[in-house]
């Protein structure tokens, strides 16, 4: 008589609603958090963010750092809703206050490139760079006298990163970028070809030029 072995049923694996690994609308009243980018949930009375998004996280965050919110705000009552809704009100205006703080840093740096790239291509001293952060000033007073954000505009030109080690450092990352977009066009071109030539400076330094043409 043949043998056949009694073998269990394989058992499915769960799925993340299963495990409720997505953020679920509940969770804002009764643990008091919010979703946030990234799929990370963010408590609204701390600002701890939880990175895995399962129900025992988020309420063992909430019954060990604020259990006795829920004597003040009791569950499901207008008070606690209308508290929730204030203290998101209040993440989303702090979160705008950082996304604006964080474009203005950005448009500050990028502007920082165009000028020491300007510099650069018109083989000017780094030095001059603050000279040009001086003139952007004096016009500046003028040409916005009658603005109403006319601060606002001496207050971003004032921030402009333009010292002489800022302006090798701006240059170096340019040159290093370009050389990796020409060794990455180079590689992926099908043919190409390279003329080289070397000569000595006035300082007996060996200097070779290359040629790529892809």
């Amino acid at each position: 008589m043949a043998y056949s072995p009694v073998t269990k049923p394989c058992k499915r694996p769960r799925s993340i609603q299963s495990e409720h690994r997505s953020f679920q609308a509940a969770w804002e009243e009764e643990y008091l958090f919010v979703e946030w980018p990234n799929e990370k949930a963010t408590c609204l009375l701390c600002k701890e963010k939880v990175h895995v998004l399962k129900r025992y996280n988020l309420e063992r965050h909430y019954k060990t750092r604020h259990a006795s919110y829920s004597e003040n705000f009791p569950l499901h009552s207008q008070l606690r809703s209308a508290k929730v809704a204030s203290l998101k009100q209040t993440l989303l205006s702090q979160q705008k206050l950082f996304l604006c703080q964080m474009k203005e840093s950005e448009a500050v740096t990028e502007a920082s490139f165009k000028i020491c790239y300007l510099l650069a291509k018109h083989k000017k001293p780094f030095t001059e760079a603050e000279l040009v952060k001086k003139c952007f000033l004096s016009a500046a007073e003028i040409l916005f006298e009658n603005y109403s954000n006319k601060s606002s505009i001496l207050k971003e030109i004032g921030a402009l990163q333009l010292s002489d080690s800022t302006c090798a450092r701006r240059i170096e990352a340019m040159g290093e970028n370009i050389q990796e977009q020409v060794i990455k066009a180079v590689r992926e071109s099908p043919f190409f070809t390279i003329a080289m030539d070397e000569s000595t400076d006035i300082g007996d330094v060996a200097q070779l030029l290359v040629r790529v043409r892809y």
